[in-house]
């Protein structure tokens, strides 16, 4: 894979840094909606470190190298979000299905964990715009009978429980079987311990990349609905969507968000509009 040069990111953001510091004061002078809430903008400002959730386990989305260095594409995503505010991220690993309820304790400032947007997740939660299109796709064992997403109704799907891929699957008339992660998921669908698994087109051919003799293959129809991937965080914090907007604003028009993509993914899967 030919990797593009990235393009420069440092507080280059399309919003410059005088703008930057310019829209974080205005931000922090005029707080978030909360309805008296702590202003989560202002103490990541005040304390120079942002709290980020991510899995950390999770090839090529965040997850760690050889050498145990947490990298990949969201990772950076995050890295460029703390590098637009002026501050360090801290990364808290957690696993998916109490990832996006740490939020609720103030576990993390934000999450950066392909967070599909959901009209369900949005009347608790506040997501960004948009950073990634997700395209679902089904993966069932080398032998198995079913051809098509109508034959899974009772058929048996491993997911995390609380994931859109699990309710998309649900919808189909699949059975559930609760995982931790992808990658027990799709050991299952080889095993013949469970007849399928939904997730990102991105995830299986990470997988088939490492596993080139993994016995599954993909069901040729796309999940009907395409998923919108964002930054979710508390309501009513508008100071911290506001800014995070701005930069992964900057980051669409000056091409780094598809530069990253374009390394670790080999395509742009950057949201269209």
């Amino acid at each position: 894979m030919t990797i593009a040069p990235r393009p420069t990111r440092r507080l280059a953001l399309a919003l410059g840094g005088a703008s930057v510091a310019a829209f974080l004061a205005a931000c922090s002078s005029e707080g978030g909606s909360g309805g008296g809430d702590e202003d989560i903008l202002a103490r990541v400002q005040e304390n120079g470190t942002i709290r980020i959730g991510l899995e950390g386990t999770y090839r090529p989305y965040a997850f760690h190298d050889e050498t145990g260095e947490l990298v990949g594409f969201e990772k950076e995503i995050a890295d460029a979000i703390a590098e637009g505010l002026g501050v360090t991220p801290e990364y808290i690993e957690t696993e998916w299905d109490s990832l996006i309820a740490g939020l609720d304790v103030d576990r993390y400032d934000l999450v950066v964990n392909n967070v599909g947007i959901t009209p369900e997740r949005e009347e608790k939660y506040a997501f960004t715009e948009p950073y990634a299109r997700s395209i679902g796709r089904i993966a069932v064992p080398e032998g198995s009978e079913v051809q098509t997403v109508e034959e899974l109704e009772g058929k048996r799907s491993a997911q995390t429980a609380t994931s859109n891929w699990a309710q998309q699957m649900e919808a189909l008339g699949a059975e559930i079987v609760p995982v931790q992660g992808f990658a027990e998921a799709i050991e299952l669908v080889i095993q013949g311990r469970a007849d399928a698994t939904a997730n990102d087109i991105i995830s299986f051919q990470t997988y088939q990349e490492e596993h080139p003799d993994a016995a599954f293959r993909l069901l040729d129809a796309e999940l009907p609905t395409d998923v919108t991937v964002g930054a979710i965080m508390q309501k009513g914090q508008d100071a911290l969507l506001g800014a995070v907007d701005e930069i992964l604003d900057g980051m669409k028009s000056d091409g780094s968000l598809s530069a990253i993509y374009e390394e670790w993914v080999g395509q742009d899967i950057t949201p269209e509009g």
